[in-house]
């Protein structure tokens, strides 16, 4: 099973960026040194109890500094900004990275960043679906059309009656700069992407319905961090019934999952040392109506008590606790790809680095065996 790192920026907002950022870098690059195997970063635009972090320059800051790690985006609100713009910044960063990135995408779940858009809030996954297709499109063809219900590329695209068409190759074939001036009606993006067809694609699973768009498309899907584990098993679950419905398998695609990790030397050092830090993160997603149970009911933050979490989301211990609770989870979802969220807001920096160390040298190790 592979393991890596998660930002999700949970209560950050209001905080030193400057500082904030110097820390993570620190961190994301001590983890690349310490064999993590990926970096997620959350979107963060336009939500009350997070900085706002911009992922393609978060990503391309750290393009340098690493060598091994794969980066990437949790949840990038696609259905908030022109799909051919989420493709050329996905392909740049992809070439900076020689082939590192991921693609991870989300509906877009907080109403203020759909009206700051100006997108209505009941077409977000309408929306989502279309600029999916259009990226997977863009990717797969030098040129191509696309007369979507939500997107026209280019522009003259808008005559044709199908809602994609490949161009017809007919020599010479104009590369798109080549095309300037001249009357378009299929157009390419540049540059290609150092993965082929494309980079992976992860679909955030806050809502059921991604599942079937992610299985149709041969997505992965990444529950998010803060959904209970017993919600997470009934995902995968989904998800592979899904699969099987369209011809597919489980053992086909990546199964990343978000999960909030912490370890100590012992588990009341954990506690110590991390406790109130993601009693505090829970108890404002419970507040902002973010957080449910295992049936749906939406939980409020005085019950939010230290004992439900560590039933119900966290992971921390001593390294063997971590380790087996890692396995349990592994048995009952079939997960191979876990990200450690480590750092919420008002856990010390060096207690940060002191648990990825030891979880990169008592746990990463025993998970890979």
């Amino acid at each position: 099973m592979r393991a890596g790192l998660y930002y999700g920026w949970e209560g950050t907002a209001g905080s030193d960026t400057q500082a904030l950022l110097a820390q993570v870098l620190d961190q994301v690059e001590l983890g690349d040194h310490l064999g993590f195997d990926s970096c997620l970063f959350a979107e963060s635009q336009f939500q009350e109890t997070r900085a706002s972090v911009s992922v393609p320059e978060l990503i391309g800051a750290l393009a340098g500094t690493t060598h091994g790690m794969r980066l990437g985006s949790a949840n990038r609100q696609i259905a908030l900004q022109h799909p051919a713009r989420v493709v050329e910044n996905y392909s740049v960063l992809d070439q900076l990275t020689n082939g590192r990135v991921i693609c991870g995408i989300a509906v877009s779940e907080h109403e203020a960043g759909c009206v700051t858009y100006s997108v209505p809030f009941d077409e977000r996954l309408p929306r989502f679906e279309e600029a999916l297709d259009f990226m997977r499109k863009a990717w797969s063809y030098d040129a191509f059309a696309f007369n979507g219900t939500f997107t026209k590329f280019p522009r003259s695209a808008s005559g044709l009656g199908k809602t994609f068409e490949a161009e017809p190759y007919t020599k010479s074939y104009l590369l798109p700069w080549q095309r300037v001036g001249k009357k378009t009606s299929y157009l390419g993006i540049t540059p290609r992407s150092v993965q082929l067809p494309y980079p992976p694609i992860w679909i955030d699973v806050t809502q059921p319905a991604t599942l079937t768009t992610a299985a149709t498309r041969g997505c992965a899907i990444l529950p998010p961090a803060s959904m209970p584990h017993d919600v997470v098993v009934q995902r995968y679950q989904g998800f592979s019934a899904e699969l099987h419905a369209v011809g597919r398998s489980l053992e086909e695609i990546e199964r990343p999952l978000l999960r909030d990790v912490f370890v100590a030397r012992s588990r009341q050092e954990a506690i110590e040392l991390a406790g109130d830090a993601y009693q505090a993160q829970y108890r404002s997603h419970a507040a902002l109506g973010e957080l449910a149970d295992a049936d749906g009911r939406h939980l409020a933050a005085d019950e939010c008590t230290l004992e439900y979490l560590l039933q119900n989301h966290l992971i921390m211990g001593d390294p063997d606790e971590v380790f087996d609770q890692l396995k349990v989870l592994q048995q009952n979802t079939g997960i191979n790809h876990v990200l450690c969220r480590m750092a919420p807001s008002g856990i010390n920096h060096l207690d940060v680095l002191a648990s990825m160390r030891l979880f990169a040298g008592e746990v990463i190790t025993r998970l890979r065996s």
